[in-house]
């Protein structure tokens, strides 16, 4: 079957919920709830679940879910490997 072109718009979405899939398994099986990762970063519990929430990105009502500094701290919380880092810092 042929590939197909995605647009920039659809590259990013998957981008973003590529992430958005790794963070949450990675809570998942480190145990960690979200106003744990929120305490963090920082921001609130409900700040963190909008920022976990695909389809708000979808709606080009945000930019990317986080900034680099709080990706620094999510692979440092979460225990990233580098190969883990580098796949999800280059989408």
């Amino acid at each position: 079957m042929p590939r197909v072109a995605l647009s920039r718009e659809q590259q990013k979405r998957n981008k973003i919920k590529i992430l958005i899939e790794w963070i949450d398994g990675r809570m998942h099986s480190k145990g960690l709830k979200q106003e744990d990762v929120a305490k963090e970063l920082n921001i609130t519990q409900e700040a963190f679940s909008m920022r976990m929430n695909p389809k708000t990105y979808e709606k080009n009502k945000r930019a990317d879910p986080f900034k680099f500094g709080d990706l620094l701290i999510l692979f440092n919380i979460l225990e990233a490997t580098p190969e883990e880092k580098e796949r999800l810092t280059t989408l």
